[in-house]
């Protein structure tokens, strides 16, 4: 298993992930089920895991399509752009979830406004993990770049693939 491998097994976690959690935490508000808001908060911390695992292996992905296929720069790093700021208001929004939990365990009550920030944090998140998806997705797929009508040629590698 190489970068690419490992980029495109957990860049989807992300995506989906912040998705699925913002029905959780809804469905947890809907319910007032203290149980379901607290598993759902420890799953958006792992999914941040997950979305760091793909951040970083981002890169050393990136240098072996680079080595076997002509990439567009612009597009890889405007999604790099865009996939770093998805992951650092991932770390913020993890702050306001961690301090959630921490305040559970203190037998604390979690204010409204901060369920409140957890929802509307989760749904900006998944929206803005899935334009960084988008883009991710035009480094190797021409089909999805929108810009014209006509038939789209695929990628076709510039070199011989490397053994590994």
């Amino acid at each position: 298993m190489n970068a690419a491998h490992l980029h495109l097994m957990t860049v989807h976690v992300p995506v989906v992930g912040c998705w699925g959690l913002f029905i959780l935490f809804l469905l947890s508000a809907h319910l007032r089920d203290e149980r379901l808001f607290k598993i759902s908060c420890w799953l958006l911390l792992s999914v941040l895991l997950l979305a760091t695992v793909a951040y970083f292996s981002g890169p050393p992905a990136y240098e072996l399509l680079g080595d076997q296929y002509q990439l567009d720069q612009e597009t890889v790093e405007f999604h790099a752009v865009l996939a770093r700021s998805c992951l650092l208001a991932m770390v913020v929004l993890s702050m306001v979830v961690g301090n959630a939990l921490i305040q559970g365990f203190q037998k604390e009550a979690v204010p409204r406004w901060q369920r409140t920030v957890i929802i509307v944090g989760t749904l900006a998140l998944a929206g803005f993990w899935s334009v960084a998806a988008h883009w991710g997705g035009r480094i190797r797929h021409p089909e999805i770049k929108f810009e014209s009508t006509a038939p789209v040629e695929a990628v076709k590698p510039t070199l011989e693939p490397v053994e590994e």
